[in-house]
């Protein structure tokens, strides 16, 4: 297991008190004590309809390091948008650990259908998406899939679609970049039993874990890691209680002591990245406390 050690403090302003240089420090004296090597991030999407360029100046006011990039449309994947992208990238001291591609509604067409010739065309468009990927120095890919249309049971467009997992998981190789299916309430990934069918069948994919997601499809978060826990490469964090299906973190009843411990017992070392969406907070003031709230888990 590697082990990362940050020394990042976040510059909390007029914070009123939320986020100190001292709280953040002994925090972070905490979880070096505990042997955390979690980075805690965040995903550009929290900041939708920014564009990626503004939202990578607002994570880096926050002080957060490790960032998912949601790109939003086709022109930020060339130029001159990609450059001014990667400048922003540079400029707030990011490190980008994935990025997940606004085609995400549509994977399931666009990939999985039995018309082959838009299939070669959406593997041409990926494939672009992993070379962005790579100039940026992402190391994952996040991806949804298949929307939920019931279950495939002809073994032959089983085959096929299994065979479409493989040739994306080697794309993304060939690009520095590790291919991982996220868990979504509204995709075929909302089943971990699904997902522990991919895990049999395509070995070299891994897995990034959405809490709310997992909430949504009625799941609890404890049976994808039981279905594909040790593959699991990328984490979005939030939360949730009765009546909100997405909260930030420490806003709802999720039990982050058991989560991490999971994690933990699992050797679980990468990022964990905040991930909500803007009608989920009022100001960025918000975020800094849910910050705070995981500092003793993960560092920035």
């Amino acid at each position: 297991m590697t082990t990362r050690r940050k020394a990042c403090i976040i510059e909390a302003g007029n914070a009123k008190g939320y986020m100190t240089k001292g709280s953040i420090k002994a925090r972070q004296f905490q979880a070096r004590r505990r042997g955390n090597a979690m980075q805690l991030g965040i995903s550009t999407a929290c900041f939708y309809p920014l564009p990626v360029e503004q939202a990578l100046d607002e994570t880096g006011r926050l002080g957060l390091r490790a960032v998912e990039i949601f790109f939003n449309t086709e022109s930020e994947y060339f130029e001159p948008l990609i450059s001014e992208i990667e400048r922003h990238v540079h400029e707030n001291g990011i490190e980008v650990r994935s990025i997940h591609p606004f085609t995400s509604a549509n994977e399931g067409i666009l990939l999985f259908s039995e018309y082959t010739r838009r299939t070669e065309d959406a593997f041409s468009q990926y494939r672009h998406y992993f070379e962005t990927g790579q100039r940026l120095g992402a190391k994952y890919f996040t991806f949804h899939g298949e929307r939920r249309m019931g279950v495939d049971t002809d073994g032959g467009i089983i085959d096929r679609k299994l065979n479409v997992y493989r040739r994306l998981v080697a794309a993304a190789a060939e690009y520095g970049l590790t291919f991982t299916q996220e868990n979504v309430a509204w995709c075929r990934s909302a089943d971990p039993g699904y997902l522990r069918q991919l895990y049999e069948n395509v070995p070299e994919l891994r897995y990034t874990l959405d809490i709310k997601q997992a909430h949504r499809a009625g799941q609890d978060w404890e049976r994808f890691l039981e279905a594909v826990g040790d593959r699991i490469c990328n984490i979005h964090l939030n939360d949730f209680d009765e009546e909100h299906s997405c909260l930030l973190p420490g806003e709802g009843t999720m039990d982050y002591d058991a989560f991490f411990g999971a994690l933990k017992r699992l050797g679980y070392d990468r990022q964990v990245l905040i991930e909500v969406y803007k009608t989920n907070f009022s100001s960025t003031q918000q975020i800094r406390r849910a910050v705070e709230r995981l500092l003793p888990y993960a560092q920035p």
